[in-house]
């Protein structure tokens, strides 16, 4: 194999004389795929390896390969892979078929051997027309009704992003339409990507730290617990700058969004995901995960799915399981542009069934903490009396439901102090403080500051300290300053 390598015309007889063999036993592999077939999957990886040396022959070869990938995968997968880049790329629309095969192993090996490949492609630069065939192979498979098939597909696109080489928004809105397929793990396999990278990480913290983490290491403890320090701390920097390489390498632009921020159209995703929750089926897993992922589509892009809230009321219960991951939800989903009106019933089931003297402590404190994350998203959906009779626990015995009312008292002297009772308020209390009405936005005409600038220029302070800075627009001081100096025209100490 080395020898053809090296010197492909002095081997030429010899390489078709393994052609011929390679030949005769493809037809007897055809003829008898069940039987033993080491030599011939030997054979197929000789082939490979030197096809690079005698294109012209081979060119048959890349087809053969991508027949035995349909129909016996198991030979054929490593040949596959070591094509040489001028017949591979023949394989492209290839590779994935085996995705819905029963041999789990082989499904694993697959998997491995398209996210390497890919990841190995993208390295020095994108390469857009294999990612576009790739992304396109993958929306077939991720729609297929095969569920394994499924979500082998979508644990490549997922793998992908996860690994900083597919970020842009076609992966993104590949992978969330997974989300309608009929299988609730697939689902729940989206709800989970899509909920788990709705965040961007810094790390921009931890070099401070690290240098003085580094100095402590020099000064302190013994030689011993010095070395061990040490040791600790350049796996600590090396782990930061192989997270600072992966960051870098991600690039900018729409890669530093979040994957819910590149949604082609949210509204719609987020009504037909609604539509699916609602027509029920679903384990509460599943109904929770998908519960968590509108509630936060709603709330980034400001979207009007009115029947949601509805539908979290009735999960609003202290008995009810995970009833925090339920508030939370309906935090998320709570915006300035839902209207009080539909957000006002749910604010009083949730003050009916948590904020009551008979309730728990701790249910009436989750309660109370609820209801002022709600009102500092949506300030209108608060009722004068309402408000007086949270103000009330305020001088609850039990110090943490205390604290909640006193919390919400506090949010209510920055929003709408006028709502308050007059010893609530506190002193110096603006009146004049007032959520906007519904529907009333305010709309900049200008750059936010810009006449505080123009008021310190007009004073003469342009320093950072509020110094008086002389700007030189007064032509008449100057001249006098001129006619003073006496001609003298020479440099000045300071």
């Amino acid at each position: 194999q080395s020898n053809i390598k090296k010197d492909p015309d002095g081997y030429k007889d010899e390489f078709l004389l393994q052609y011929r063999h390679y030949q005769a036993l493809l037809e007897i592999f055809k003829l008898k795929p069940s039987k033993d077939s080491r030599e011939f999957g030997e054979v197929v990886m000789f082939m490979a390896q030197v096809s690079r040396a005698y294109p012209k022959t081979m060119t048959g070869f890349a087809a053969e390969v991508a027949g035995l990938l349909d129909t016996h995968h198991q030979s054929a997968l490593e040949s596959a892979r070591n094509c040489p880049p001028h017949i591979k790329h023949t394989l492209t629309p290839f590779p994935p078929p085996p995705l819905p095969l029963q041999d789990k192993a082989l499904r694993q090996q697959l998997f491995r051997h398209i996210v390497s490949d890919l990841k190995a492609a993208n390295k020095k630069c994108r390469n857009e027309r294999l990612n576009r065939a790739v992304q396109n192979f993958m929306y077939t498979v991720v729609s297929d009704d095969n569920e394994a098939a499924a979500k082998r597909g979508l644990a490549v696109l997922t793998e992908m992003w996860r690994r900083h080489v597919w970020r842009d928004a076609r992966t993104v809105n590949v992978i969330a339409s997974a989300a309608f397929h009929k299988s609730p793990r697939v689902l729940l396999a989206v709800m989970k990507h899509t909920h788990t990278h709705t965040h961007t990480h810094t790390h921009t913290h931890t070099h401070t730290h690290t240098h003085t983490h580094h100095t402590h290491t020099q000064t302190q403890g013994t030689s011993s617990s010095k070395k061990k320090k040490q040791k600790k701390l350049k796996r600590v920097i090396a782990t930061v700058k192989k997270a600072d390489r992966r960051k870098s390498a991600a690039g900018g632009g729409a890669e530093s969004f979040a994957a819910i921020h590149l949604l082609h159209d949210p509204q719609a995703f987020a009504e037909r995901l609604f539509g699916r929750l609602s027509g029920g089926g679903e384990r509460f897993e599943t109904r929770l995960a998908v519960m968590a992922v509108v509630s936060r589509i709603i709330g980034v892009h400001k979207l009007l799915v009115l029947n949601f809230y509805p539908y979290l009321q009735k999960y609003i219960a202290p008995h009810q399981r995970d009833v925090t991951q339920v508030l939370a939800a309906l935090v998320q989903a709570a915006h300035d542009l839902v209207p009080p009106e539909t957000l006002a019933p749910v604010l009083r089931q949730l003050v009916d069934q948590f904020v009551h003297d008979k309730a728990r402590p701790e249910v009436m404190t989750v309660g109370l903490k609820t209801v002022r994350e709600l009102v500092l998203r949506c300030p209108l959906v608060m009722e004068a009396d309402l408000l007086t009779d949270l103000a009330q626990y305020k001088k609850f015995r039990e110090k943490q439901v205390a604290t909640a009312a006193r919390s919400l008292i506090g949010a209510f002297r920055d929003i709408n102090p006028e709502m308050l009772a007059k010893k609530d308020r506190g002193r110096g209390a603006d009146m004049a403080l007032k959520p906007r009405d519904y529907g009333d936005a305010r709309v900049a005409t200008r750059v936010d500051g810009a006449e505080l600038l123009e008021a310190a220029l007009a004073e003469g302070r342009t320093g950072s300290d509020g110094d008086e800075v002389d700007l030189g627009l007064d032509d008449s001081s100057s001249d006098d300053d001129d006619d003073g100096d006496g001609g003298s025209g020479g440099w000045e100490d300071v």
